[in-house]
């Protein structure tokens, strides 16, 4: 894992105190299951690997070596 420090809006620092608290699940838990959600498991396994597929058989496009490579590069768009 690597750690990150971020800055959040009271309101914000309430709500995962709030959920924390009736959940039972730290904060950088609660953060880190946000983050899967709405980004990591926007696609599949399959559908990341035909994307990479896609990008290696393309003209002229970004080749990776592995799926990892080509998640991150996605993200970054």
């Amino acid at each position: 894992m690597t750690r990150v420090q971020i800055l959040l809006e009271q309101k914000e620092v309430q709500a995962l105190k709030r959920e924390a608290e009736q959940s039972g699940k730290s904060y950088s838990f609660l953060v880190r299951e946000a983050i899967d959600n709405l980004y990591v498991s926007r696609f599949t396994e399959k559908e990341m690997a035909a994307l990479a597929l896609s990008a290696k058989l393309g003209k002229g496009t970004r080749k990776f070596r592995k799926l990892e490579e080509a998640r991150r590069h996605l993200w970054s768009l």
